[in-house]
């Protein structure tokens, strides 16, 4: 009997450098169609989310443009750059960023990025 190995052709991975957050292919197939994002840190779980911000939503001003974080899109990731943001996570996890990578899960219900900072990935 064979014990079939969990792959990674679809698992959403987010690196954390001092600099930026990369998002993986198929993280960043979330945010394709967005040029915005919002994030947001629970402290007390050790999570961050990453919102999707829509166009529409930027226009209506439904967010406030002081919580917006570009997203870059490149071939195959998505990045969003902000030194803040990352000494923040950098200050949650108690060391200093240079290429942590984290298995995310897309909570399609609230359409957010949920990454646990107390799960590094090998």
């Amino acid at each position: 009997m064979y014990e079939w190995l969990t792959g990674n052709a679809h698992t959403l991975v987010v690196t954390l450098y001092n600099t930026n957050i990369t998002l993986n292919n198929s993280a960043a197939a979330y945010f394709s169609d967005v040029r915005y994002a919002t994030i947001g840190i629970n402290r007390d779980l050790k999570q961050f989310v990453i919102r999707p911000v829509t166009k529409r939503e930027v226009e209506l001003k439904i967010v406030q443009l002081e919580h917006l974080h570009k997203v870059s899109i490149g071939k195959g990731y998505a990045r969003i750059s902000n030194k803040i943001v990352c000494d923040e996570l950098a200050a949650i996890i108690n060391e200093n960023l240079n290429g942590q990578k984290y298995i995310a899960r897309f909570d399609d219900k609230e359409k957010l990025l949920v990454i646990n900072l107390s799960d590094e990935s090998e």
